[in-house]
């Protein structure tokens, strides 16, 4: 015989047997509703449950697209310094944070080109590859330190090294020390709301990144 129960949020009937074709939502799906829905229920079948996920998975998504696009725009504006004790900076030391990046440059062939080679064209699209390179490393030490609950940067050092036996592959590398500013406000007043946003929307994303 065929065990029959109910739905917990709109008390339809469920058969659990193979031909039923009113079940129970799987619980990864029930969580999503959940996290937007005001009216929590412990279940949802697949009658009352399934719009309910399309719309609040939508939510989900947008979300975490918002949040994510937010971070890569704004996460620049948290500071990374180079100075060991910055004037007047009350803060917590986290731990070290570090990034790395390969960039091919052809870096041999560009040294070894004539001088005005080198100071013209070629030198323009070594900088880029150069800049770029950087600007990863930068961004990664800003994110681990966010994933540390961190806001700023200091004590940072960079280091290039040419790898790949001179096939012109470019290393950039970088530590620092990721710390909790306390005083904030001693930056710019944009730029503290910015990081204060960036600490809650890193923050949010791992929250939600429990749903897969």
């Amino acid at each position: 015989m065929t065990k029959t129960s109910n739905c917990p949020n709109c008390g339809t009937d469920l058969k659990n047997g193979i031909l039923s074709k009113t079940k129970i939502l799987p619980e990864s799906q029930t969580a999503i509703i959940n996290e937007y829905r005001e009216d929590k229920a412990v279940g949802y079948c697949t009658k009352c449950g399934n719009e309910l996920f399309e719309k609040h998975n939508r939510t989900l998504q947008t979300e975490r697209g918002n949040l994510t696009n937010y971070l890569k725009a704004k996460i620049k504006h948290i500071p990374v310094i180079s100075t060991h004790s910055p004037f007047n900076w009350d803060y917590k030391i986290l731990g070290m944070v570090t990034g790395q990046s390969t960039t091919g440059t052809g870096v041999i062939s560009e040294f070894t080109s004539s001088f005005t080679d080198f100071f013209g064209a070629q030198s323009g699209r070594y900088n880029q590859k150069l800049k770029a390179g950087e600007n990863m490393c930068f961004n990664q030490l800003r994110l681990q330190t966010l994933d540390l609950g961190g806001n700023a940067v200091i004590a940072t050092d960079i280091d290039y090294s040419e790898i790949g036996g001179g096939k012109g592959m470019l290393m950039v590398c970088m530590a620092g020390t990721a710390i909790r500013l306390t005083n904030v406000d001693i930056l710019e007043i944009e730029t503290a709301e910015i990081i204060e946003k960036l600490y809650y929307a890193n923050r949010r994303i791992k929250e939600l990144q429990k749903f897969g």
